[in-house]
């Protein structure tokens, strides 16, 4: 059956289900009112009595905790395809140190997240009652509900406070299990489930694993992400009882913090306290020895950096390395994903679609943490000829109903029609790489989805490098009415990131003279490997903010990094390390974010969703503006060597490099004067910067 991921929900439900047959059940939940129908109707004669003014709540702070990886054990979680996280939030739990958390950006419909068996005695009364809260500052509606036996009552408002949810159940005739659940109705941000009790006559709590401190799992240290907030970056620990000590190093090797902490649980949040926002080196010590991981910290606000769909990101989720690529995307902000969707897996009889798990796994993933996936449609498929390009008619029709049944079944931001047909690498076939050789599958592609889905784009070109030629003849032969928006892989532009926006400039000059309009371009792959003796990975986080902000401002709709994990652990392999992920290291659970990959995160943080405002380059300073005069940020860099940048404003002005350090700037005489590297950094001028155009001066110190 092919299903469409469209449709998003709103609500929770906590549910508690027997199987009820002529059960007694009360259930009441802290602070709920009396239900509508079990108050007295007023008499008459009775005054209407004057309400009174309720105070307004006190903001609760976040709790002091942070989410890790590890199956809750007796519990059944989830699957990640149908939700994003049902993990252990270790630290401030209700009962011991660690509580369930969920979180769920896109929920389709009523979804079991977590459910436990508890055995019961048939005809025997219970007491139910569990904590719950979110990660809400102030009491906030949740669709929630207590359901047993198929009755529900819905919960209080919850903040970050825990507040109870309890209850009475009677066990049915001949019932040896109730099932205790934790339903999710639609999407929700940090649900914490904690201390869930269903006690017996006995005082026996019949709840196995009931404040969930039995995780299963053998990393020392177990974040879920180890891109952490700055208001409470903390880590997960596993250690034996005792001192659990660290020490945070920056990117120029000095100790920015350390500290110390006794572990008395299984499990333990370690807070990182004093470290800055910054990229580090933390080598933790405890009882067993001491592992080291590599993390970043940045100001953020939610349960993840909020995603921004102007940034994508390559994936091979037909690789057992990217099982986990939907929670390490989320994780950095980006909007978007791009992967093959090979036609040969998933057709392997005519007309029948078949999905190989790996795409429905990874792709469902996605979904579920509202990452939307750029799909290529691709190559050929050998029940219809060639296995490399369709080439015959039939062929043609067919590689576009498949593109049509991928529009169907996944949730997609886009559709690219094959990958660098321009190259002999992927196309031996005799029509050859000419643009009129490709217009029949742009045009089949484009005929077929609009069946399906009109308004999902196609995206024409995916070319090696912007081939110049082939997109006049493209725009020429008519490939422009086929088009949503056209693509291309400009790693030309390697030694000089700068001149994409050259590129980009002659793409919308092609278009506008063989095609008589233009379509948004999208840069679908570019990356830089971080090998040994080439790029270092500090240079190919710069080269990364250098290209993609270029691209933005040059007018790019789109912008997507190849790729996300390092292919291959060997440092010395090309190919191997163009990711923003390391490879998982031993004694650390979560895969540990390069220089490249905390650059993503830290140009999505700062951009904020700011749209582009204007580019504000002059005297070898680029400066890209975001958002407008009075909440602004710019990227800035020098390419050819340092320089200062005079920015107008009436108030300090915050400079934050690419390794996170900030700095303030005050203005003298309304102008405050920024020094100018060949590393980007963000500037940011607070309410009331008044800035119609920077004024810069170059030094002669050359370019490092």
């Amino acid at each position: 059956m092919q299903i469409r991921r469209r449709t998003i929900y709103i609500g929770a439900a906590i549910v508690l289900v027997g199987a009820i047959s002529g059960t007694a059940v009360a259930l009441t939940t802290s602070g709920s009112s009396v239900p509508p129908a079990a108050r007295p109707a007023p008499s008459a004669s009775t005054p209407t009595p004057t309400p009174t003014v309720s105070p307004e709540p006190t903001p609760v702070s976040a709790p002091l905790s942070v989410p890790a990886v590890g199956q809750l054990a007796s519990w059944k979680q989830a699957p990640k395809t149908k939700v994003a996280r049902v993990i252990p939030q270790v630290g401030q739990a209700a009962d011991g140190s660690v509580a369930a958390y969920i979180d769920a950006p896109v929920i389709d419909g009523e979804t079991a997240a977590l459910a436990v068996d508890a055995a019961v005695v048939a005809g025997a009364s219970y007491e139910f009652s569990a904590q719950v809260r979110s990660l809400s500052p102030l009491p906030e509606a949740v669709e929630a509900a207590l359901d047993v036996g198929g009755q529900r009552i819905s919960l209080p408002d919850l903040s970050a406070a825990w507040s109870t949810v309890s209850g009475t159940f009677v066990a049915p005739k001949d019932a040896k299990v109730a099932q205790i659940r934790v339903i999710l109705d639609g999407p929700v941000a940090g649900l914490g489930i904690d201390d869930v009790s269903l006690m017996g006559a006995d005082g026996k709590n019949v709840v196995p694993n009931p404040s969930f401190e039995k995780v299963e799992g053998k990393d020392t240290i177990v974040n879920r992400s180890l891109i952490l907030p700055a208001s409470n970056p903390m880590l997960a620990v596993r250690a034996p009882a005792g001192d659990v000590s660290w020490t945070a190093t920056d990117a120029g090797g000095n100790v920015a913090a350390k500290g110390t902490v006794k572990a008395s649980n299984a499990l333990e949040a370690v807070p990182l306290t004093g470290l800055a926002e910054g990229y580090y080196s933390v080598a933790l010590k405890t009882g067993a020895g001491t592992v080291k991981t590599l993390l970043g910290v940045i100001d953020y606000e939610g349960t993840t950096i909020a995603a921004d769909p102007r940034f994508g990101v390559g994936l091979h989720v037909e690789n057992s390395l990217y099982a986990d690529a939907a929670d390490l995307t989320a994780s950095l902000g980006l909007g978007s994903a791009r992967n093959d969707v090979l036609w040969r897996f998933n057709e392997t009889t005519k007309g029948s679609y078949d999905w190989a798990d790996h795409y429905v796994n990874g792709f469902d993933r996605l979904h579920a943490h509202g990452v939307h996936l750029l799909g290529i449609v691709n190559y050929g498929n050998e029940l219809y000829g060639n296995g490399k390009v369709p080439t015959s008619k039939a062929a043609i029709a067919a590689y576009g109903d498949y593109a049509a049944a991928i529009a169907d079944r996944f949730d997609l931001v886009g559709l690219e029609v094959f990958n660098e047909f321009n190259h002999t690498r992927f196309n031996k076939t005799a029509c050859g790489t000419k643009p009129s050789c490709y217009v029949p599958l742009l045009e089949s592609v484009h005929s077929a989805v609009d069946d399906v889905d009109p308004d999902l784009p196609i995206i024409a070109g995916s070319t090696a490098r912007y081939d110049a030629p082939w997109f006049d003849g493209l725009w020429s032969a008519g490939g422009m009415k086929y088009a949503d928006a056209m693509s291309f892989h400009p790693y030309e532009v390697t030694s000089d990131p700068e001149s994409l926006a050259d590129v980009i400039a002659e793409a919308n000059r092609s278009m506008k003279e063989n095609g008589k309009t233009t379509r948004p371009v999208w840069i679908t792959e570019l990356g830089s490997s971080s090998k040994t003796g080439g790029r270092s990975v500090s240079a190919q986080a710069d080269y990364l903010v250098r290209t993609s902000i270029t691209a933005l401002a040059s007018g790019a709709e789109k912008f997507f990094w190849y790729d996300l994990i390092n292919d291959d652990p060997d440092p010395a392999k090309h190919e191997g390390n163009f990711g923003m992920y390391y490879q998982k290291a031993s004694g650390v659970a979560a895969f540990q974010p390069k220089p490249v990959g905390y650059a993503q995160a830290l140009v999505i943080a700062r951009l904020g969703g700011r749209s582009l405002a204007s580019d504000e380059t002059a005297e070898g300073v680029h400066s890209i503006r975001f958002g407008d005069e009075e909440d602004a940020v710019r990227v800035v860099w020098a390419p050819k060597g340092e320089a200062e940048m005079s920015v107008r404003s009436d108030v300090a002005v915050t400079v934050t490099t690419m390794n996170g350090a900030a700095k303030t700037i005050e203005p003298v005489d309304g102008v405050a004067t920024i020094p100018v590297t060949v590393r980007p950094q963000f500037v940011e001028s607070a309410v009331g910067a008044a800035t119609p155009s920077p004024t810069t001066t170059v030094s002669q110190t050359p370019a490092g």
